[in-house]
């Protein structure tokens, strides 16, 4: 096969901020030689790059894809849609399988109660309007919680007599039956377990079609940060779905205390191989902040005792650690507050780590931290990688502001003091979980990470903003830092023929822009998978 060579005034490399190339040659879905233009060989295979910016295509290092593909055919209950409780139970009637009872549940995603005029999360008193012959669920903005209706817990067998499931909630009434409302991920689950998946086939069709939806967003490489294996694996799953389509070089993490229940087997070197394969296993350590679950060191604003909730113990920790250890993969940690992350280190920041070349455990989130636990966590034993989200300051700034002390919020997303301390670094979605009407898109986060400003305009702590050749890193080359993805996310010799070009060169427009910013081609291994038109966007076969 002779090479082609791709060739573009300005192509970000990815290996620093600010080194850059003109041209590269691809040969059998590798990059085999990177540097100017003028070096391109006459005669040659040459393709040329439209757009104002040439990137290595994107890792979305924590995000939910098999969440992605089921919300796809959910009903969207966030801003500017829906703004009060009977604009979602509207939003929900025009659920296709509404009134449909051979069509099964009525699913939604998205919703923040404080972005609701009432200010008070919905029940299933709220959602018995949708249908009470139906089984009605909404997924919560955090992927935390949610909400569903009076059949949903009925289905789900749970009433009065049902007692809370360790570190979660369900919400009650005063005469302690239950409302509806799910907090935090095992009363969730318990709903969620409920509502039968329609089968492996299909779970891998949507996948294929998730593969798409990222693709437009110049997405290439992803972890599925909370995988609960149910009649099959995610990873056999994933496999199904990528020789049907899905392009992306995935990475699955089971989700902790469902493989304590399922007495999960040793994984096997092959599951640890190929572009698709065992990530690592992820465990809870708390909630979230616009839910006031986060554990913090200090109370939430307005409160002398409420700092959120501890969602796994310090045995927990330990045997996560072991079993992560045993099978030679990572350990992702989900902790948002202070004192979780302060919990991390304490139990385990003198351990020895396990992985060459890769940070052993994950710090996911690290939402309210100082510079002493960034420093605690550089120089520990333990080798820590952070995966973190500026995406939740940025989107849910009206909580975060409501929720947090201003000395808690002086010290939220301190990205640009762990740029500099921290090398396996990353900026990441948790698409689906914020409240954002398209919460994987890169270009929001990486904008909200140089202006430090809200949607609302509101500064989020800007002496924390870093500059815009650094928030692409966080997606690129040092995301690629945080976990094996294979030789994605950067324009290197001997690297994946994976990147992106772009509609506007994000170095020079105003970085108030960055949001509007538009993926118009996507290639993975060479091939263009995806491509925008003038006024709309296709798939490429």
């Amino acid at each position: 096969m002779v090479a082609r060579f791709f060739r573009h005034p300005k192509v970000f490399t990815g290996t620093t901020e600010d080194h850059w190339a003109s041209a590269f040659a691809v040969d059998a879905g590798v990059i085999t030689w990177v540097g100017a233009g003028k070096e391109v060989p006459a005669g040659a295979d040459v393709v040329d790059l439209k757009g104002a910016l040439v990137l290595p295509g994107l890792i979305d290092a924590h995000t939910h894809p098999t969440y992605i593909a089921w919300i796809v055919d959910a009903v969207p209950c966030t801003v500017p849609t829906v703004t009060s409780i009977p604009e979602m139970i509207e939003a929900l009637r025009g659920h296709p399988g509404y009134a449909k009872p051979d069509r099964g549940w009525i699913t939604g995603w998205g919703y923040d109660e404080s972005k609701l005029v009432e200010r008070r999360s919905p029940t299933r008193h709220d959602l018995d309007r949708v249908s009470r012959s139906q089984p009605v669920y909404v997924l919560r903005s955090d992927a935390h919680s949610g909400i569903c209706n009076t059949r949903a817990l009925e289905i789900a067998g749970i009433s009065r007599d049902t007692p809370d499931p360790e570190g979660a909630a369900f919400g009650r009434d005063p005469d302690g039956t239950p409302n509806g409302v799910l907090i935090e991920h095992a009363a969730n689950q318990a709903v969620l377990h409920a509502k039968a998946s329609p089968g492996f086939q299909a779970d891998s069709d949507a996948l294929v079609r998730a593969s798409s939806h990222l693709a437009e967003r110049g997405i290439v490489a992803v972890t599925d940060m909370f995988c609960v294996p149910r009649g099959y694996t995610q990873v056999d799953l994933y496999r199904d779905a990528a020789a049907h389509g899905f392009g992306q070089s995935a990475r699955v993490f089971y989700e902790f205390h469902t493989l304590k229940h399922l007495s999960f087997d040793a994984i096997s070197a092959t599951d640890r191989e190929g572009r698709t394969c065992i990530g690592g296993i992820k465990l809870f350590l708390d909630g979230s902040i616009s839910n006031q679950t986060a554990w913090m060191r200090d109370p939430y604003r307005g409160s002398t005792d409420n700092r959120g909730m501890r969602t796994a113990t310090r045995q927990d920790l330990l045997d996560a650690l072991e079993l992560a250890r045993r099978n030679g993969i990572q350990l992702a940690i989900h902790a948002m507050g202070d004192a979780s992350i302060t919990e991390i280190l304490d139990a385990l920041g003198n351990e020895e780590p396990w992985l060459d070349g890769f940070p052993s455990v994950r710090v996911e989130h690290a939402s309210v931290l100082d510079l002493d636990l960034i420093e605690r966590l550089r120089s520990a034993r333990m080798h820590f990688g952070v995966v973190t989200n500026i995406d939740f300051f940025f989107a849910e700034y009206d909580s975060y502001s409501a929720n947090l002390t201003d000395d808690q919020f002086a010290r939220t997303y301190m990205i640009k003091d762990l740029y500099g301390r921290i090398e396996p670094l990353a900026l990441s979605s948790d698409s689906p979980a914020t409240t954002w009407h398209d919460p994987d898109d890169p270009f929001m986060s990486i904008q909200a990470a140089v202006t430090r400003s809200a949607y609302t305009g509101a500064d989020i702590v800007p002496g924390q903003a870093i500059s815009v050749g650094q928030a692409l890193l966080l997606y690129t080359g040092r995301a690629r830092t945080v976990t094996d993805f294979g030789d994605v996310g950067w324009i290197v010799p001997g690297a994946e023929a994976s990147f992106i070009a772009l509609d506007q060169d994000l170095f020079r427009i105003d970085a108030t822009r960055i949001i509007d910013t538009r993926v118009i081609g996507t290639w993975i291994r060479g091939e263009k998978v995806f491509e925008r038109t003038a006024d709309a966007t296709s798939e490429v076969p």
